[in-house]
């Protein structure tokens, strides 16, 4: 098994031959970190995690698109392959396009699934190869070449991986493909390339002290109203990514613009991304922590930021003054800091683009005049604030 994943029990470990060969039943463990639960059990269900490894390999690339996985629930009291139901068990409508050298020595949660309980046969999983561009392999060599690499109809309409497993209500079962993108490409005679997978599925049963896991959750606001203060933003886009497993968990902001993944979350460092109509994207590592929670409270910028313009003149007769140097810096509520100059032009005008939602204060300084200072300018989103300044000559 591959290192990252602690102390594990390897309860079987089988050669898929795409056979109708039947085999132990994976042996569930207990689900202390599921939503929804009660006391840390999950009422009337179970949790499926399903990952992707992959041996080793001689390539740079090999690309391959999942579009669909399935499992096969067994009939009652009946035997055979093709007795019972499938059930759709995770489905990706653009396709998961994953390079299969990329993981090496990490795993891939393909799914995290609450299932009523039931026995399973097998699972069954699905490519894309309709099109040449949906599979593709990159050589080891100098010219870094690519290659078509095709697959064959019977591999798209689904590879059957025989691998019992039950769900159990309020445990884990925890299933992992080993998909070896060495053995799995074949060079046919005529110099192209063909996928035969090659796949061994394990099953791991760690104990509940080898389970590093932590917890991710917080807000998105940004500043706004009257007073500038924090408002939450609803429907914003929140992804995590990365970590101890290669994973990527997606959510969306409540009305009040709180998020929360309290799922496994694997220690280590991850990526938290937000987007939000109208606002900046947000990108940002994180460290993540066995058994504690990291919570991280983000404050979005509008994507179209505010301008203050304006002319400087001349007190006394209304002239306007060139060279006039106009400073201005975020001075409250904000957790940010930004500050700006300009100077003025031959008609005495300044123009200061792209401010922050902020109260700014505004600092305008010309040789043989007295320096004026404007406080509470407020910017909100994209708006221009126009302010005409007038400087009293030194006497």
């Amino acid at each position: 098994m591959k290192k990252y994943f602690g102390v594990v029990l390897f309860l079987i470990v089988t050669v898929i031959f795409f056979s109708g060969c039947v085999y132990d039943l994976v042996i569930p463990e207990s689900d202390l970190n599921s939503e929804d639960t009660e006391g840390g059990v999950v009422p009337g269900k179970g949790t499926l995690k399903i990952y992707l490894t992959d041996a080793p390999g001689d390539y740079l690339e090999v690309n391959i698109i999942i579009s669909k996985i399935e499992g096969h629930i067994a009939g009652d009291g009946e035997e055979g392959e093709y007795k019972g139901s499938w059930e759709i068990l995770k489905e990706w409508d653009e396709g998961l396009l994953v390079n299969l050298i990329e993981l090496e020595d990490v795993s891939m949660l393909l799914a995290s699934l609450e299932l009523e309980t039931n026995k399973y046969t097998q699972l069954r999983l699905f490519l894309k190869g309709d099109e040449e561009e949906d599979a593709w392999i990159v050589l080891n060599d100098s010219g870094l070449t690519e290659k078509p690499l095709e697959i064959p109809s019977v591999y798209q309409t689904g590879i059957k991986l025989n691998r019992p497993f039950e769900i159990v209500a309020g445990m884990i079962t925890k299933l992992t493909i080993d998909f070896d993108a060495e053995k799995s490409v074949v060079k046919t005679g005529n110099g192209k390339y063909k996928l035969k997978p090659v796949i061994h599925v394990t099953s791991e049963i760690p104990s509940e002290e080898d389970i590093d896991t932590g917890s991710v959750y917080g807000t998105v606001s940004y500043h706004g109203g009257e007073n500038l203060g924090l408002i939450g933003i609803g429907g914003a886009s929140v992804s995590l990514s990365g970590g101890e497993y290669i994973f990527v968990y997606n959510t969306t902001t409540s009305e009040d613009g709180s998020f929360n993944f309290i799922e496994d979350v694997p220690i280590g460092n991850c990526v938290l991304n937000v987007y939000a109509d109208g606002f900046d994207d947000y990108s940002k590592s994180n460290v993540v922590k066995d058994g504690e929670d990291t919570v991280v409270d983000i404050i979005l910028s509008f994507e179209e930021t505010g301008v203050i313009s304006g002319s400087v003149v001349n007190l006394a007769n209304s002239s306007p003054i060139e060279g006039a140097t106009v400073t201005i810096t975020l001075s409250g509520g904000s957790t940010y800091s930004f500050d700006s100059f300009t100077e003025t032009d031959t008609e005495g005008s300044f123009s200061i683009e792209q401010l922050p939602v902020g109260t700014y204060v505004l600092n305008v300084v010309a040789g043989s005049y007295v320096e004026e200072i404007v406080n509470n300018i407020v910017v909100e989103s994209a708006e221009t604030y126009n302010i005409s300044i007038s400087l009293t000559p030194v006497t």
